[in-house]
């Protein structure tokens, strides 16, 4: 048994754990106790490891740098190659009891605990791939992260205040993020594209670009792991790819430019993919996973979707004609008879395509 008090052993992906007996199962949840601990978040860490497993990561070293009971970086050490050093980070004392007893009950010798506070850490180690996963906002950690990764170094955020991002609460994504958002249909892709952007901006102001690997939205948080390449042309190739999106609540219509227009543009986003199509063909749904369907389903979507910066709702377009959605399946098959189109993550009543909304009005009626 463990000797933490108020704790439980539990399994989570190939890897046994020590956790609080108070912690969340579902959506943010509300710190409970000390140290912190959300039973929802498996399915990220599942992709942690997949993501990590598809790269070549011989030798490197990886930092957990807000690491809690240390699940995401034990985890990484247990279930990638062993030939990793990974660094499992935080600054609560008692969460580093948490991560000291859970390398030892998977007895891993890649696996360092230490207590320190991100920021101060990162201002003296570099590491080849840093995990920033705050509860909130990643925006105080950002700039320390970025410096924190070493020149090819690879950077993975989590941000669960999805409601400024997605346009709840506008004003605050301004502060934050610097970028204007709004509530639509496809709010939750523009508030990941926002914070893609908002990334770019400060790396760009260390002279370092950002590339995509793969960025996404589920449950209750924004993710994204990126590469950092270091230089100011790969800068500047980034910050090319920033735009906005004209979009017109009234009519319904959007499109993506890259300069601001009037005053129904949002942004500025990141108008780029969100996916390195070689590492999304290369990554595998192992067996050990916990949340091993849900992975695949996910990564089928993710290899499809189209690199378009919005998507369209089918409930929306048929609301607009004041008419019953038709079947998403046959909607897509009709579209792909004039056009591209594909199911998208973001919704499972979501779907892109190249067509403007007037084609997509004239094919909906058709159907409807």
């Amino acid at each position: 048994m463990s000797g933490i008090p108020d704790s439980m052993h539990i399994t989570e992906g190939l890897t046994k754990l020590v956790v609080p007996v108070a912690h969340s199962a579902r959506g943010p949840g509300k710190r409970q106790g000390r140290v912190f601990y959300n039973e929802q978040m498996k399915f990220n860490r599942d992709l942690t490891i997949m993501l990590l497993n598809a790269l070549d990561l011989s030798g490197k070293e990886i930092l957990d740098s807000m690491a809690g009971t240390g699940v995401r970086g034990v985890r990484i050490a247990n279930e990638v190659r062993k030939d990793l050093e990974v660094s499992v980070n935080d600054r609560d004392t008692e969460a580093f009891r948490y991560i000291q007893e859970n390398a030892r009950l998977n007895e891993l010798g890649n696996c360092h605990a230490l207590n320190s506070d991100m920021r101060c850490l990162l201002s003296e180690r570099s590491f080849d791939y840093v995990d920033v996963d705050p509860f909130g906002t990643p925006v105080p950690y950002v700039t320390s992260a970025i410096e924190g990764c070493k020149r090819r170094g690879i950077l993975g955020v989590t941000a669960t205040d999805t409601a400024p991002l997605a346009g709840t609460y506008p004003k605050k994504c301004a502060r934050r993020y610097g970028a204007r958002s709004i509530r639509c249909p496809f709010g939750h892709e523009l508030g990941l594209r926002i914070l893609i952007g908002y990334l770019v901006r400060k790396a760009a102001e260390l002279d370092r670009g950002v590339r995509p690997i793969l960025c996404f939205y589920a449950d209750h948080y924004f993710r994204l792991y990126v590469g950092l390449p270091e230089s100011a042309g790969e800068a500047d190739r980034s910050l090319s790819q920033l735009g906005y999106i004209q979009y017109d609540p009234e009519t319904g219509s959007r499109s993506y430019t890259p300069e601001r227009g009037s005053e129904m543009t949002v942004g500025p986003i990141w108008g780029g993919s969100l996916y390195d199509r070689s590492v999304l063909d290369s990554m595998d749904v192992n067996e050990g996973l916990a949340e091993r369907a849900r992975c695949e389903k996910y990564l089928e979507t993710w290899r499809e979707e189209l690199d378009v910066p919005y998507f369209f709702d089918n409930d929306e377009l048929a609301s607009r004609l004041h008419a019953s959605p038709p079947p998403i399946r046959r909607l897509l098959e009709r579209i792909r008879e004039v056009g591209s189109a594909s199911r998208t993550h973001f919704s499972p009543k979501g779907f892109k395509t190249d067509l403007s909304l007037a084609e997509l009005t004239e094919i909906v009626s058709d159907i409807v």
